[in-house]
């Protein structure tokens, strides 16, 4: 019996949305996922970034949940949000100081996020050192050698800005920080700020490079990196 064309689109693209088109995603929360953190060689950032991870606190807000990860992460001179006083840290809304608003007021990220450009700006207006990388720019073996110089340095934090869809999972654009890298697989462990939604991924480099080639709609330019430092 022929199965119909209709059945045989259908599981084609089940298949992609599962995954299937890339590499393996081993989360941190599975066996095969501590295993690598344990054996990873470059995992300095990673205790600091777990410490101060942020969730999204909306769907639209994987910038600045990253940027306040990283900067407290980095003990970057901290606000004393109102929430907390007298105690000081980064919160997402911290972020939007009277520079950033001027890039890009809170309401309109909550309605678009942030493009690459912006992202690094934003880092910058908050007194760090940002330099972005579109990835049309780069190879993979110069990503590679970036995400290796970037996590062996203790004053430094690497930000991907990719599409989900390369790498299998829900959704499209997406900015979260990258904790670790293990040569012997060749994956980096990116800790994902929607938490509701997916833990800590160790994902292969090449399908990180897959996800920045993406185009950003907002840009239109590919996605790419932040590297970030004070």
């Amino acid at each position: 019996m022929k199965t119909p064309t209709w059945l045989v689109a259908g599981l084609a693209a089940l298949a992609f949305s599962s995954g299937a088109c890339a590499d393996k995603l081993i989360y941190l929360t599975e066996p095969e996922g501590e295993a690598l953190a344990l054996a990873a060689e470059l995992r300095g950032p990673y205790f600091k970034l777990a410490s101060y991870l942020e969730t999204e606190q909306i769907l639209t807000f994987c910038g600045p949940a990253t940027i306040a990860a990283v900067l407290n992460s980095l003990d970057v001179e901290r606000p004393k949000p109102a929430q907390f006083y007298p105690w000081a840290l980064w919160t997402q809304p911290s972020v939007f100081n009277a520079a950033n608003q001027a890039v890009k007021p809170y309401a309109v990220v909550e309605h678009e996020g942030l493009i690459l450009p912006e992202l690094a700006i934003f880092f910058r207006n908050l007194g760090t050192r940002a330099e972005f990388a579109h990835a049309d720019s780069f190879s993979l073996e110069q990503l590679r050698a970036t995400v290796k110089a970037t996590l062996a340095d203790s004053g430094k934090r690497f930000v991907a800005n990719y599409s989900r869809k390369p790498i299998g999972q829900v959704g499209d654009g997406h900015i979260s920080p990258v904790a670790a890298y293990d040569s012997r697989s060749d994956r980096v462990l990116v800790l994902d700020v929607a938490r509701y939604k997916y833990p800590p991924v160790w994902m292969a480099l090449s399908d990180l490079y897959a996800g920045m080639q993406a185009v950003d709609s907002g840009s239109g330019k590919a996605r790419g990196y932040v590297v970030v430092s004070k």
